[in-house]
């Protein structure tokens, strides 16, 4: 009997129809044994977000989603049930139309990062199937360890009469959560005083000027005496001061971002078909002016599909895909280049422009000369071109009775082009002076050529109407090729983007990489009165990044039962199945980014600049290698069930899964003892991930005028790690380097990335002369016990605080109404058991380490006696010039709770009738008012960032760090379809 389709609607995750995978291999819902699920076109269609990642978050249970920046094309981390490796992105691998795309990792050479499924139009999607579990990743083999995302693009439609579609939404965007408040200049000032009065020894001012700061010891005096030694030039009246401050109140953050940002979609497709030949021709035009001002994204997509039936037995196919995108952004990291960061840490004292109309650029710690954020978004662009295709062909031909051949080439190739141009006055490289006269000009170009060559013979049957038996066997070849030619100097004479213009080169290079795969596969599956089902695959892959074993074998098995279709079953259940799969997947998990390819080499550098005598230098091993190195190796168990009532009106799906990763990937470091080599990757770690999948799928209502939709999907994961090759590895230089993470480290028997740090004990309310403990100062725990607490950071021990950054539950709550033409539709979306932290804390809560740089408004509550400003705060320990106590360094007092609620779409449409249909000749007609990321509810009181950020998509060590940046966005938008 034929698969029922089921309705498609703008919200519901279902499993429409059967997944086609690699080589024409497909997964039956009918027969289900994998774990995937299904969304539908219209979660894509005309979305504000620029990638189709962000459009995934919420609906599909054991997927987990965060996201770096609100800025258009920067990346995203996806994880779907947990993190499969040490190194390496975790992302999923992703597959369109049959052409292995990769894991979305960031291939930006300037820009901060670049999300490279930004170059994919969501418009142009059919569907999006996510696959889960072994027996459904299995014939992705090594590159399916962390799951697979599967999209096909939208098709035409064979003996169907040519239809045009067209839709367009314009939105109005903000921050999606804004909690984050700065010192006004008049509490900067008053925080200032209390810091001059709490650095002072007792009685009086210490080394300070007395004509400046009198002798009343007082916080009015310690606001005199704190301006003219920090803000001279705005202290009013003072004799030492160049200029009376009038009341000067800059508000940095607003200066730099746009009161709110603009999103278009326009979107245009034809699609139809004759007899033997189906076509669809489509393109959109995206355009974002993001909040933060002079940063842009346009992006133009061209799309096609044609399918051909040649014959009865052979049939073709081509789907190609096109994007150009100009992206304007700006200076990344967390240096004072990057004018979101610096513009949280000025002195709201200082103007934007000096009287002369010229930058101001006496910002005081915040910025150097040059560093002005004003200043740096006009005279530093940072732009790129991307052009991206995305194609395949693909042929289905019966050579015989029930034998079928596929093949399908499919191709993908990114140009790049990336250019920074900073005019004179601007030094944001330290080789450069603000007065040299002397410009900067950064030019990057990189291609990226990917493509896989897949060809299956299969066979299938039916015999005697019980004996359902297929059978796959082929082969696939991957070849992925990475050229960048970059060029940059910082003495360029004219305002102009050329290096004729530059006195000399500072650096200049290429780099050129390659890898390869080699894979055999096949697979069986049977399928007995259509209740039982057995399935089986194998595969063997040979990667060319690997050392001298570059082949593995990697196999799959799988069966279900259909429970339905037994005549013992209580007519209560429409559909029942239960299903259980093993398998065994390998994983190379930096094959997808560049830089790793050439791991398994050692490297001989001459260091020649050594010399001496007749000597011409040493040599010496830059990198070892290891010949060693071969496939991680992932085990995947899942059982699951899925049941349905009332002709599943209400469905239920349940998945147990425990993922084992052994021989993971990590850094080894050899005993110095033994003088050989230093670092390198070997195979000496091992990650656990076990967890729960909850899905309920219901239709309460369901009439003639009106229906109403539910499906919750939630999930339980917790990655432990279980072997590694040292006892305890950490992250030090965290504090300045997005890469590095000092707050977490891993260790068998831990969570992966779990929190470890020094223990934050608050702030002591009275001395403790047994411990040289006073009133005010940032307490510490000794120990993980808390049994002790000192005031000195040095003789407190770091300690696990048994959460990670990564959820532990991740819960996605749709609902929809139809009331006759009106169609009400929202999303929510939670994430629970988890820590975020902030990576900047350190500076915009830096208890004086920083007297002329801007905090969070919570410097108001720091612990302090100052006469007329008591606070005994429990909270922020007492400020002192220089920050004596390293309260500002990091512990778990810049840790937080991540749990929170988000209201992450909302949509409300209404679709002309049959009447107006027939009077007009238009076949669809539907106007609608959506929003994302409407609301967001975080449990921690005190957490003022986004509880999805991360600082980057390239490795697990981002996850749950806020480093400043664009904020994630919210979306007011109006729309409108129509189809004739």
């Amino acid at each position: 009997m034929a698969q029922k389709k089921k309705s498609d609607t703008t919200t519901k995750t279902k499993e429409i129809e059967e997944v086609v995978i690699i080589g024409g291999v497909k997964l039956d819902p009918a027969q289900k044994v994998g774990s995937y699920n299904t969304i539908s076109k219209a979660n894509f269609e005309s979305t504000p977000f620029s990638s189709v990642d962000d459009v995934l978050n919420g609906r599909v249970a054991g997927l987990n989603f965060s996201s770096s920046s609100g800025d258009p094309g920067s990346s995203n981390m996806i994880t779907i049930r947990g993190v499969s490796s040490l190194i390496g992105t975790p992302n999923p691998l992703y597959v369109i139309d049959g052409v292995i795309v990769g894991k979305g990792a960031d291939n930006a050479s300037i820009m901060e990062s670049w999300n490279p499924l930004s170059a994919i139009d969501p418009n142009a999607i059919e569907k999006v199937d996510v696959l889960k579990d072994a027996s459904a990743t299995a014939l992705y083999g090594s590159r399916g360890a962390n799951g697979v995302i599967i999209i096909t693009t939208k098709k035409g439609k064979f003996n169907q009469k040519t239809r045009f579609e067209f839709s367009t939404e314009t939105g109005v965007q903000d921050r999606a959560f804004d909690k984050l408040k700065l010192l006004t200049a008049e509490e900067y000032i008053k925080v200032g005083g209390i810091l001059m009065w709490n650095s002072r020894p007792k009685g009086t001012y210490a080394n300070l000027n007395e004509a400046i700061y009198g002798t009343a010891a007082t916080t009015a005096g310690g606001a005199d005496g704190y301006l003219a030694a920090y803000e001279p030039n705005y202290l009013k009246g003072n004799p030492f001061a160049t200029a009376d401050w009038s009341g000067t109140n800059t508000d940095w953050t607003k200066v730099v971002n746009r009161t709110s940002a603009v999103v278009s979609t326009y979107n245009f497709g034809a699609s139809g078909g004759g007899e033997n030949t189906s076509f669809r021709l489509g393109g959109t035009y995206y355009q974002n002016s993001p909040l933060v001002k002079n940063s842009g994204f346009d992006r133009i997509s061209l799309n096609s599909a044609v399918d051909h039936k040649a014959s009865d037995k052979l049939k073709f196919g081509l789907n190609l895909n096109y994007s150009n995108i100009k992206r304007d952004t700006y200076s990344g990291g967390r240096s004072v280049g990057n004018p979101i960061t610096s513009a949280i840490m000025l002195s709201p004292l200082r103007p934007i422009y000096n009287a002369d109309g010229t930058y101001n650029q006496n910002l005081g710690q915040g910025a150097t000369d040059g560093f002005n954020p004003v200043s740096i978004l006009n005279e530093a662009k940072e732009y790129a071109t991307i052009n991206t295709i995305i194609g395949s062909v693909n042929m289905d031909y019966q050579f015989a009775k029930n034998f079928y051949f596929n093949s399908l080439f499919g191709m993908q190739s990114q140009n790049i082009k990336e250019m920074q141009n900073i005019q004179a006055g601007h030094p944001l490289y330290t080789l450069q002076t603000v007065d040299s006269g002397l410009g900067s000009l950064r030019d990057s170009r990189t291609t990226i050529l990917d493509y896989n060559w897949s060809n299956t013979i299969s066979y299938r049957n039916v015999f005697k109407g019980i004996h359902d038996l297929q059978a796959y066997a082929g082969m696939e070849y991957q070849d992925h090729t990475y050229n960048n030619v970059y060029l940059f100097s910082i003495t360029q004479t004219d305002p102009r983007p050329y290096f004729d213009f530059a006195q000399n080169l500072l650096d200049y290079g290429n780099s050129d990489q390659e890898w390869k795969q080699i894979s055999y596969f096949g697979r069986l599956n049977y399928t007995f009165d259509k209740k039982y089902t057995l399935s089986g695959q194998v595969r063997r892959d040979g990667n060319s990044t690997l050392g001298d074993k570059k082949f593995g074998n990697f196999w799959s098995v799988g069966g279900s039962w259909n429970v339905a279709n037994e005549s013992f079953i209580p007519k209560a259940f429409s559909s029942a199945i239960l299903r259980a799969s093993y398998g065994v997947l390998g994983n190379i998990p930096y094959a997808d980014q560049w830089n790793s390819q050439y791991t398994q080499y050692s490297t001989f550098q001459i260091a020649s600049q050594y010399t001496w005598g007749g000597n011409g230098g040493y040599g010496y091993i830059a990198t070892p290698g290891n010949k060693d190195l071969t496939w991680e190796e992932s085990k995947h168990l899942d059982i699951g069930a899925d049941f349905g009532f009332f002709n599943d009106r209400l469905r239920f799906t349940l998945d147990y899964y425990n993922k084992y990763t052994d021989k993971a990937i990590f850094e080894f470091n050899p005993a110095l003892e033994t003088g050989g080599p230093g670092q390198f990757f070997a195979n000496v770690g091992a990650i656990r991930n076990q967890g729960f999948e909850f899905v309920i799928d219901a239709t309460p209502i369901r009439n003639d005028n009106f229906s109403w939709s539910i499906n919750t999907n939630a999930a339980y994961n917790k990655s432990m790690v279980e072997k590694l090759s040292v006892p305890l590895k950490t992250w030090d230089g965290g504090e300045t380097n997005p890469d590095n993470n000092e707050l977490v480290a891993l260790a068998p028997g831990h969570q992966l990335g779990e929190y470890y740090t020094i223990l934050w004990a608050g702030v002591a309310q009275a001395d403790d002369a047994t411990k040289g403990i006073k009133a005010g100062d940032a307490l510490y725990y000794t120990n993980g016990s808390k049994t002790d607490v000192t005031n000195k950071r040095e003789n407190a021990e770091k300690a696990w605080l048994g959460k990670s950054a990564f959820p532990n539950y991740n819960v996605g709550v749709t609902n929809e109404f139809k009331y006759k033409g009106f169609s009400l539709s929202f999303l929510l979306t939670g994430q629970f058991d988890f820590y975020v932290q902030n990576g900047v804390r350190s500076y915009t809560q830096h208890d004086g380490a920083f007297p002329t740089r801007n905090q969070v408004a919570d410097a108001l509550d720091n612990w302090t006696d100052a006469p007329g400003a008591e606070n005994y705060s429990t909270e922020n320990p007492k400020a002192t010039i220089g920050n004596v106590s390293q309260s500002r360094l990091a512990s778990s007092r810049f840790i937080s709770k991540g749990d929170h609620i988000r209201l992450k779409e909302a949509k409300i449409s209404y679709s002309f009738g049959s009447l107006f249909k027939e009077q007009t000749g238009i076949n669809n007609l539907t106007v609608y008012v959506r929003g994302t990321n409407i609301l967001t509810y975080a449990f921690d009181k005190n957490l003022n960032y986004d509880p999805e950020s991360m600082t980057n998509a390239w490795s697990w060590i981002g996850k749950g760090r806020y480093w400043y940046s664009s904020p994630v966005i919210r979306t007011f938008s109006f729309g409108v379809q129509i189809g004739f």
